[in-house]
């Protein structure tokens, strides 16, 4: 599913691989083929969480009415992990997005 928005100064475009709206509730997800998968959340790459962070950023403005969640697709295992909202705005936050 392809989409703009702005966080702050910055116009981000963009392509979600699934995107699942339900009435009160959407679900982003990524799939991704890494060779090693993390066993936690937490121990996904930095880079791969402010992705999600900016997803979620970006939906939360198109669709301010709706509990955006973000999960990733680990082709390799088809182990379709959550993450949690916290932890991906706080990624994206370290980024250098002005």
């Amino acid at each position: 599913a392809p989409f703009t928005a702005r966080i702050g100064q910055s116009v981000l475009q963009g392509t979600i691989d699934r995107l699942v709206i339900g009435p009160d509730t959407i679900r982003i997800v990524d799939f991704k083929s890494n060779t090693v998968v993390p066993a936690h959340a937490r121990d996904v790459p930095e880079g791969i969480l402010a992705q999600m962070g900016a997803y979620v950023a970006c939906l939360r403005q198109i669709y301010p009415d709706h509990d955006v969640r973000p999960f990733i697709l680990w082709t390799r295992t088809a182990w379709l992990m959550p993450l949690d909202a916290d932890i991906v705005r706080a990624a994206l936050e370290r980024t250098a997005i002005p």
